[in-house]
């Protein structure tokens, strides 16, 4: 890759189709999502805990990718959730490595326990698959090259 992602944000705010430059930037990134998602979702069946069927339930979390091309915080991220009965389901939590579950079957206030799972359901696979870093430099060095051609 000839130039940085933060030199490419930079030399687009001159750009004056930087529009459509940035409409081909987020599509070229988005295109590994779907690999990612399911990366996420076998990683969640393989390693927590199948009774309860925990595994399953988890491995149907919603992923969203936001792709952010201004300010320091440009890059890529990635939102998991999913709606429990009730309330939104902590995802985060899970993907640390805890989990809240009632006791014997009650749903009371405190009968309620904390118990581990194994850690990175989540933040392992997203960060592990090699199309994306791929995807992000073939994106890059296709929008220099339209900035260069002006």
């Amino acid at each position: 890759m000839g130039t940085s992602f933060d030199e490419l944000i930079r030399d687009l705010r001159k750009f004056e189709g930087r529009k459509e430059v940035t409409k081909q930037l987020r599509a070229e990134i988005r295109k590994p999502i779907p690999s990612v998602r399911a990366a996420i979702k076998r990683r969640a069946l393989a390693t927590l805990p199948k009774s309860g069927g925990l595994n399953v339930w988890v491995s149907r979390t919603k992923v969203t990718a936001k792709v952010l091309l201004t300010g320091r915080a440009a890059g890529v991220r990635l939102k998991g959730g999913r709606n429990s009965s009730g309330n939104r389901s902590d995802v985060r939590r899970i993907d640390a490595g805890k989990v809240r579950a009632p006791s014997w079957g009650r749903r009371g206030r405190d009968a309620w326990h904390s118990q581990q799972v194994p850690s990175g359901f989540f933040t392992e696979p997203a960060t592990e698959v090699d199309q994306w870093r791929k995807a992000c430099e073939k994106a890059v060095d296709k929008a220099v090259e339209v900035i260069r051609r002006g």
